[in-house]
């Protein structure tokens, strides 16, 4: 690495240095910070700079770093921030060849631009979002791109079989207890649910992971929950996941209620229980980074209809605008109140019994 790269270098050497004091693993650590295990790896190896310094200073206070060690880590961060903003002056076309102007009259100095100012965000994740969180690694259920008629700069994968606290979740299955198998593990949920045409039941919990495309700068605006279709809630028997569970961190997320006539975003803040840190509630517009992608998570609740829905999310990308249709594979989400009985797997026996 170049002498000018030193800030960069002792920059990640006081965050690796810290991270390694702390004991604590990139996994843990992901899911207290909302950021991906292989961003952390990045940030701790130096491999990648943040491009925002909030994200580093969450690090180090999960690390407990002392107030002298995050001022030391803040200056390093600014300074290797100034060097990466000169080099790639340095790099742009026409830079090297630019020809000085001729001296002349002397006139007052032009005012310096004001540098746009960029929204800071609870949780940004590369996927493989957190897993609200959060696995390390994320399973992408689907993957898309806006319509072919207003193509927004960016892609986009959601994942729509997401269980509170990591196993909470009921489905609706259209079948008796005695042909109805175990209940799976959490990352196995999809097609376990799709073997047997599972609904939703009660709620649902949707992640969409927002990446730009190269050169691309993109601003996500609003969200907006569509409701497709409202039926009657299905009466089908409702299969729970667990048979109580709970867990320390209650990630920030949008929730929306199905049962209103227009279902509204609401964002609302999260919690972790263990380290009494609380998550402001997600906020947007919010520009979106190619090297840290944008998690949103919607939570929506139905209990007296059988709903089929989608997330409408506005963009603008410099002079250009549009809507992305967030959906499931190109199928509406789909989630139903719960009118019939309900059954618990009781692990000793195997069996679903009534709960």
């Amino acid at each position: 690495m170049a002498e000018d790269d030193a800030p960069a270098r002792e920059f990640a050497e006081e965050l690796r240095a810290l991270k390694e004091r702390s004991g604590l693993s990139f996994g843990t650590l992901s899911k207290r910070l909302h950021l991906s295990t292989s961003t952390l790896h990045r940030y701790c190896s130096g491999a990648a700079l943040p491009q925002e310094y909030p994200p580093a200073d969450r690090l180090a206070r999960a690390c407990g770093a002392s107030e002298e060690e995050r001022r030391r880590l803040h200056r390093l961060w600014l300074l290797a921030d100034a060097r990466r903003a000169g080099t790639a002056a340095e790099r742009a076309p026409g830079a090297a060849a630019a020809t000085p102007p001729e001296p002349g009259p002397a006139a007052d100095p032009e005012p310096a631009p004001v540098p746009p100012v960029r929204r800071s965000f609870p949780w940004r994740l590369t996927v493989g979002l957190a897993a609200l969180l959060l696995a390390a690694v994320l399973t992408v259920d689907a993957a898309g791109r806006a319509e072919a008629d207003s193509p927004a700069p960016l892609t986009w994968t959601v994942r729509s079989h997401v269980w509170a606290f990591g196993c909470g979740h009921t489905y609706l299955v259209d079948a008796p207890p005695t042909d109805v198998p175990a209940p799976p593990v959490a990352q196995d949920a999809q097609q376990w649910s799709a073997e047997r045409g599972g609904v939703h039941g009660d709620a649902t919990i949707v992640e969409v992971t927002l990446t730009p495309e190269p050169g691309a700068p993109v601003v996500v605006e609003a969200a907006h929950i569509r409701v497709a279709e409202r039926r009657e809630p299905l009466p089908w028997p409702a299969y729970r996941m667990d048979n109580g569970c709970g867990g320390s961190l209650t990630p920030a997320a949008f929730t929306a209620d199905l049962d209103t006539d227009r279902p509204l975003a609401h964002p609302v803040p999260g919690t972790d229980a263990a380290t009494g840190e609380d998550f402001p509630a997600p906020r947007l517009p919010f520009a979106l980074d190619a090297a840290e992608p944008l998690l949103l998570r919607f939570e929506v609740r139905a209990a007296t209809g059988d709903v089929d829905w989608s997330v409408d999310l506005d963009w603008s990308s410099g002079d250009r605008t549009g809507t992305l249709r967030v959906d499931d594979a190109g199928r509406p989400f789909r989630t139903s109140g719960t009118t019939g009985p309900v059954y618990v797997h009781d692990v000793p026996s195997g069996e679903w019994v009534p709960q």
